[in-house]
């Protein structure tokens, strides 16, 4: 019969069954905060947190900026026949700073998959002028737990050649790359192109820094 296959227990003769059962039928990507809600025939998923990477921040006097860490990573597998729809909340990506503005740059936003215990992954630290390194986000409630890239902190060059040190990376990749060294010019640094990764720093004498990647969530559907 069309869609049927035989199985076996290893004991026994086989018999027919429907084919298509058990593997990874769908999938929902979240970029924005919203609702999963369970398809029909699935009872199981893996659900992929990640938070928002941090901005970067302004270069300032002989001192380039700071970039931004990138947000952490959450990983579990969940039973959800008994669960039909889950609330989602999107990190954002931590904000930049602009030319001369010294204050610490946005830290990114939590992510979180609100099932019972959550799942969530928190966003990097942003960094600021005359700043070191700074932490990543981590994730929590995952079968596995990643933290987030670090963000560079500062250096300083009298003769204004180093420039802005690119953002951490997340788990889907690297962080915005830094702004080149330039006495005269003041040059921004990018933000963050991968989802989660931190946003890296400005040129010295002032060039801004960029923003973070905004986070995600992945929903991998299974019957």
């Amino acid at each position: 019969t069309a869609g049927q296959l035989l199985q076996t227990n290893g004991a026994g003769a086989p018999t027919w069954v429907d084919a298509g059962g058990g593997g990874m039928q769908s999938m929902q990507v979240f970029t924005a905060s919203g609702t999963w809600t369970k398809p029909a025939g699935i009872s199981k998923i893996k659900v992929t947190v990640v938070g928002g990477g941090g901005g970067g921040s302004t270069g300032a006097q002989q001192f380039s900026g700071a970039s931004g860490a990138a947000g952490g990573t959450a990983i579990k597998f969940i039973d959800v026949s008994a669960i039909s729809s889950v609330s989602c909340t999107i990190g954002a990506g931590g904000s930049s700073t602009a030319y001369n503005v010294t204050s610490a740059a946005g830290t990114g936003g939590t992510s979180t998959f609100s099932t019972s215990p959550t799942v969530s992954a928190t966003g990097g630290v942003g960094g600021s002028a005359f700043g070191s390194a700074t932490a990543g986000g981590v994730g929590s409630g995952g079968n596995i737990n990643f933290k987030g890239g670090e963000g560079c902190g500062s250096t300083l060059d009298y003769n204004y050649y180093i420039g802005g040190l690119s953002g951490g990376n997340s788990i889907f990749g690297g962080g915005g790359g830094g702004a080149g060294g330039q006495y005269t010019t003041r040059t921004g640094g990018n933000a963050g192109p991968n989802t989660g990764g931190g946003g890296g720093g400005g040129s010295p004498n002032g060039g801004a820094g960029g923003s973070g990647g905004t986070g995600i969530i992945i929903v991998e559907e299974y019957a």
